[in-house]
């Protein structure tokens, strides 16, 4: 494993190929298909040599040139990027260059943030996934967990580190994560708790349950008593932390709103996280 890990190919076993084209309705997930998809991956691999030099459209809910980028049938990828030609881009062969060219999953984007030794330590979560599970938002844990925020993953890999963890054994030992709340809406609100200092709590079954309550109270006390303007921009382009504009979002359920009412309710919220850290802590 090099300097060069990837979410996308994280190792010879492992690769995520669940953003690739077409576009495909939400939720959308390949392991609920996964002997057909097998097939047409082999057939695609198969007959790659003689369609490679074709510009040919995408039809219906499959890519051409989705298929085994290794000997061994480990690893699915795009059989036209330009990590297999020498550089050379050939996606311009099929209707979505641009989007496979441009666009990443925002998970893969926080991962790629993340220094060697710490992509190292949370990849051991997916130990034994193939590409079809590694793929699934359902199978995958990486997927949950990389939405709680670049701090907190730091944290956690920094007490860790060199520690051998199974995603069973994580939970056992952190069992804030079995948390059923959202961690992107919940995100702000954690990474503003956990310190170094505080990071212990995360291990202890009362914090989860009181974070519950403690998140759903102040999300619904926000909701009733925020004012937006149906006019007004939306919270994510005030130019704010995105933590916190999809706490707005996702757990108060405020889509837009003036910036000047935004930085309220963040002075708001963070003074209700001070005085519930106080609480917890005086537990302690």
């Amino acid at each position: 494993m090099d300097n060069t890990i990837t979410l996308c190919f994280p190792d010879q076993e492992k690769s995520c190929f669940a953003c690739c084209p077409p576009i495909r309705p939400a939720g959308y997930e390949h392991i609920q298909y996964r002997s057909i998809i097998a097939r047409i991956l082999r057939e695609n691999t198969a007959h790659f040599e003689k369609q490679k030099d074709k510009v040919s459209p995408i039809t219906g809910f499959s890519c051409w040139a989705l298929g085994y980028v290794d000997t061994h049938y480990r690893q699915v990828g795009c059989m036209l990027h330009p990590a297999h030609h020498d550089g050379i881009d050939l996606r311009y062969r099929i209707d979505y260059h641009d989007k496979c060219r441009r666009e990443i999953c925002p998970e893969a984007r926080i991962f790629s943030e993340l220094r060697k030794g710490e992509k190292i330590f949370w990849l051991q979560l997916t130990e034994g996934l193939d590409p079809f599970s590694f793929s699934s938002r359902k199978m995958n844990p990486l997927f949950k967990m990389i939405q709680w925020g670049i701090t907190v993953l730091r944290l956690l890999a920094s007490e860790e580190i060199g520690r051998i963890f199974t995603w069973d054994v994580f939970l056992a030992t952190y069992p804030f994560f079995a948390t059923n709340l959202p961690p992107k809406a919940n995100a702000y609100l954690i990474n503003r708790m956990i310190t170094k200092r505080t990071l212990h709590l995360l291990g202890e079954h009362p914090f989860r349950l009181e974070f519950e309550k403690f998140s759903k109270r102040l999300s619904d006390g926000i909701n009733q008593t925020a004012i937006t303007p149906t006019k007004s921009p939306y919270v994510h382009q005030c130019d704010l932390d995105s933590h916190f504009s999809d706490f707005l979002r996702l757990s108060c359920h405020i889509g837009k709103a003036e910036k000047k009412d935004v930085l309220l309710i963040r002075n708001r919220v963070d003074r209700e996280i001070d005085g519930f850290m106080k609480k917890v802590l005086c537990r302690v």
